[in-house]
């Protein structure tokens, strides 16, 4: 099981969000990072379709998990289902590969949608950047 978590959207650094604020307690950022997939505009967050084979490359931070309870309160904001309960939940979480920007690859946890959605792609793969230009304001939950 990994011990790092991905994040491309609302947990990321340079988010308002009061969630991202817990992240930043409870782990350690290890740095930028890059993910192969597709990154969806979902309104108020985004939503990312993870493929080991896409060309296109989701954009985020990777941290270090630290406090054992902070996976399961991320999960809760995530609205993932629990394993042994099937539902509707639009995300999952997933392990994928991830490419650091200072090179080097971790196996990090990451909040994936389950099946494809209609909605805006992010041709970027930055969420945060893709916001500042749409909308300069702070990202807010």
């Amino acid at each position: 099981m990994p011990d790092h978590l991905f994040v491309y959207g609302t947990l990321r650094a340079d988010s308002a969000h009061p969630m991202a604020h817990r992240l930043r307690v409870g782990a350690r950022l290890v740095g930028k990072a890059s993910a192969p997939g597709l990154l969806y505009d979902l309104g108020e967050y985004p939503g990312a379709l993870f493929a080991p084979e896409e060309k296109y490359r989701v954009v985020g931070e990777v941290y270090a998990l630290e406090a054992p309870r902070l996976l399961a309160d991320l999960d809760k904001y995530e609205g993932t289902a629990p394993p042994d309960e099937p539902g509707e939940a639009l995300f999952e979480r997933i392990a994928i590969e991830v490419k650091l920007q200072n090179g080097g690859k971790v196996n990090a946890w990451a909040y994936g949608l389950k099946k494809p959605l209609r909605a805006r792609l992010i041709g970027s793969g930055d969420f945060i950047a893709d916001r500042r230009v749409r909308n300069p304001r702070p990202v807010r939950p």
